[in-house]
């Protein structure tokens, strides 16, 4: 990687479904941030996510004032502001057609869609969605854009790029769209150049989720035929439990485009366990990243967003920034540098912390009884602090979870266990992270509920309010 590391090392901390960074204050964001700059971060990135948001300007200015619409889109501006504050060059993740609640209408949404095309839109295509290709929804997307460019602007806060996801909210399945790919790109530079007026400098960036080889084939077409030289980076997409991109075909992206990666900091070495997206608290993958980074280097890769949903993945972060900025070697040496920082480790129990640490890249095959006595020992001397916190809930919930896999009747003794269990992942959300109920079933959805939790649904023995956690 060089003395310096990949000189654009961006944290993709998008604000949305009621998580860390929608719910988090200004001074909270800031904190986060001046963490993350630390480790070796230099850029943010953001996306103003619309689901259930309706565009407030419409209402009554008495309703507008206080609609969440504006509320959200303020935090985050704070937010921006925080990061400009810290050094962080500025990034602002748009999905083109995907809008606000109330402006979609039968007269915009997507005609004439294909048996093959709606199935590939049940698997890739999400929210809001409108038809580019109608004239009136091609209008709304950019006056939308217009107006969020230019309250930027009109606020101090300069965009140093905008980076464009044709996928997972967003996409068209229509005739007239087809190939999506091609027109999602003449979309986004008619929206650069939007921008542009408000942000001179401001670059053009892609990210590549859920892209296959046929997207990347047509776009390095039709970008080096229409737009050549400017598009400055592409975050290339990373499946699940793999290491590097999959579905790049060789020296398919445009001319003079850089290649990024996008990593997927919310979850553990692997997905086998299920500990995605902090529903079991902290993820630490100590062997995934790492191998990722050296991925990068050998593809001469300029850097990566590091896709993040909240400070769950507060390990992560430390291992990725710390070893891509060139601040450390080994990921031995961020844990340590970890139980320090925040654990006030010293001599022995430095690394102690940091193998402590490092067994959670595997959660199903930690030693809970081990894992427990150790931990005992370590917390007694450290503050106490969220990052502690969450660790020892970490424990709690896969100790409960471990006894109620095992096979038995449903006795009130075991009953009692499974309330324990939706008690303690409660107190992690609301305790710990401060997070609102407002869209956790998203993430419940994606990660799925325990074998022993499915059963007992199943079985319709338990009390109605445990049917969601």
């Amino acid at each position: 990687m060089g003395k310096h590391g990949f000189p654009h090392r961006e944290l993709y901390a998008p604000g949305h479904f009621g998580n860390s960074y929608e719910v988090a204050g200004r001074f909270e964001m800031s904190d986060i941030l001046a963490e993350a700059k630390w480790w070796g971060f230099n850029w943010y990135g953001d996306w103003f996510d619309t689901v259930n948001l309706t565009k407030a300007s419409r209402l009554p200015p008495i309703v507008s004032h206080c609609w969440l619409t504006k509320v959200l889109w303020e935090n985050k501006k704070a937010h921006f502001e925080e990061a400009r504050r810290l050094g962080f060059k500025l990034d602002l993740l748009v999905t083109p057609n995907h809008v606000y609640a109330d402006q979609v209408s039968n007269e915009i949404l997507a005609k004439d869609v294909s048996d093959k095309q709606a199935e590939l839109r049940k698997i890739r295509f999400f929210g809001h969605l409108v038809c580019p290709s109608i004239p009136n929804a091609r209008r709304i997307i950019l006056e939308n854009y217009d107006e969020l460019f230019k309250d930027l602007a009109k606020s101090g806060i300069n965009l140093d790029a905008v980076t464009y996801a044709a996928y997972d909210f967003g996409g068209c399945a229509c005739r007239k769209c087809n190939p999506w790919i091609v027109t999602f790109a003449e979309l986004c530079r008619e929206i650069h150049d939007v921008a542009a007026k408000y942000f001179p400098r401001v670059e053009m960036r892609f990210c590549c989720w859920w892209w296959d080889s046929k997207d990347h084939n047509l776009f390095a077409d039709w970008v080096d035929k229409h737009i050549p030289g400017e598009v400055k980076g592409m975050a290339l997409w990373i499946k699940y439990d793999e290491d590097k991109p999959a579905s790049v075909p060789p020296g398919r992206l445009p001319e003079e485009c850089g290649e990024a990666y996008f990593i997927h900091v919310g979850y553990s070495d692997d997905r086998a366990d299920n500990d995605v997206y902090g529903q079991w608290g902290p993820v630490v993958a100590p062997n995934r990243i790492p191998r990722t980074l050296e991925n990068l280097k050998k593809a001469r890769g300029e850097g990566f967003m590091a896709y993040s949903e909240g400070i769950f993945d507060d390990v992560n972060k430390a291992i990725l920034g710390g070893l891509s900025s060139g601040k450390f070697s080994t990921v031995r040496e961020v844990l340590e540098e970890y139980a320090r920082r925040y654990f006030e480790a010293e001599g022995r129990t430095v690394e102690d912390w940091a193998e402590w640490i490092l067994q959670w890249g595997k959660p199903g095959s930690v030693n809970l009884g081990k894992a427990r006595r150790v931990f005992s020992r370590l917390a007694s001397k450290a503050p106490d602090t969220w990052r502690l916190n969450h660790f020892a809930s970490k424990i709690r919930l896969f100790e409960l979870n471990r006894k109620l896999m095992k096979k038995g009747t449903w006795t009130p003794r075991r009953l009692a266990m499974v309330e324990a269990f939706l008690r303690e992942r409660e107190a992690l959300r609301r305790k710990i992270y401060g997070l609102a109920p407002l869209y956790e079933p998203v993430f419940t959805t994606i990660v799925g509920e325990p074998n022993w939790y499915r059963e007992l649904k199943a079985a319709n023995t338990f009390l109605n309010r445990a049917s969601n956690f």
